[in-house]
């Protein structure tokens, strides 16, 4: 009896290569999520200048299509990539499957279109599209009442950095990897295994991608290390810095000390209406640790590094300012803009 081996759409290799890549730019999309809220907080403004390094949310995508060029790779490692961000604490929560989702099939459809052409341009074209498409998804959720003209801007800047990040070195780490020995592949010529220095192999473009690799690497191994904090728990947070009494704030124990304020939040790009927030006053927990008289300044920090910075004696003065479960621990500033509004808050320093 003759029998044949099952042939499936994707190959063995082809399923590993979509989980590995998939997993790496999930985890790694806190580290360029914390880099794009450095430069809001640079500018003062929750969204905005995040999308000129929205493209790397696009390159692993772009990089899992050029290696496996099956149409359909590209929104398989855009949906599972959604999750990996999702499970390992977006601060957009679960729209962050959605938004990776699309650019996933927007890769899908622009690959279709251009077959296996091997092209720089219509590849950053293309990963221009799919990095845009994420203002457009963060507007319907987010971006409520923004100026045409600001949004207009988000989108050429998260276009110019699809077409840097997810086609330029999309495309040329996708020639490192497919001639080297990494990922035997026949969709490109002649190995790297060439006679020559390994400089002259490489060449001034597959030797940008290298860097660019290693510094991705480097940056997110920083980050990892010294700014992001592991959320053990995550309703409670620590108190330390020039206090006579640091501890561990546990929204639990200050439960029967929850007030309801009515708070409208106005950011620069996101607003949210008039509403019931209930949560514990930031005076009384500030209270209990006893700052000492040489402080005055509380930093509030989250767990990817962002941070808003008050005056302690405005604290003392205001009690609308108060910490609420939401998703974590959620700093609500009904006399602030919509920068202060901190979420996973792990941290109130006192210095």
């Amino acid at each position: 009896m003759n029998s044949s081996a099952t042939s499936y759409y994707f190959t063995t290799r082809d399923l590993v290569t979509i989980a590995v890549l998939s997993a790496l730019g999930g985890a790694l999309s806190t580290f360029v999520g914390y880099l794009g809220l450095l430069l809001n907080t640079a500018i003062r403004t929750p969204f905005g200048a995040g999308q000129f390094i929205s493209g790397l949310h696009v390159f692993w995508i772009i990089l899992a299509t050029g290696l496996i060029r099956k149409t359909g790779a590209a929104t398989a490692t855009g949906l599972l990539k959604g999750f990996v961000e999702f499970f390992t604490g977006s601060t957009h929560g679960i729209i962050v499957v959605l938004v990776s989702l699309i650019q996933g099939l927007i890769i899908d459809i622009g690959f279709f279109v251009i077959g296996k052409r091997d092209s720089l341009p219509f590849w950053s074209i293309i990963a221009g599209f799919a990095a845009a498409s994420n203002v457009i998804v963060f507007q319907l959720f987010f971006f409520s009442g923004a100026p045409l003209i600001f949004l207009t801007l988000l989108i050429i800047l998260a276009f110019s950095s699809g077409i840097i990040f997810g086609g330029y070195f999309g495309h040329a780490t996708t020639h490192l990897v497919l001639e080297s020995s990494v990922y035997r592949s026949t969709v490109t010529g002649p190995s790297l295994r060439s006679k020559g220095s390994i400089w002259r192999r490489l060449g001034p473009y597959r030797l940008s991608a290298l860097i660019f690799l290693i510094v991705i690497a480097f940056g997110a191994s920083l980050y990892a290390v010294f700014v992001w904090r592991p959320v053990l728990d995550p309703l409670s947070c620590e108190v330390v810095g020039q206090v006579s009494q640091p501890f561990g704030f546990s929204y639990f124990t200050y439960a029967d000390q929850e007030i309801t304020i009515e708070a409208e939040l106005i950011g620069s790009v996101t607003h949210l209406p008039l509403q019931n927030y209930t949560g514990i006053p930031l005076v009384t927990i500030l209270t209990d640790a006893q700052p000492l008289e040489s402080a005055t300044v509380l930093q509030v920090i989250s767990s990817d590094g962002y941070s808003a910075t008050f005056s302690l004696e405005d604290i003392f003065t205001d009690h609308e300012i108060i910490l609420v479960v939401e998703d974590g621990l959620r700093l609500v500033a009904k006399n602030y803009p919509g920068w202060f509004w901190i979420q996973k808050v792990v941290s109130l320093v006192i210095t």
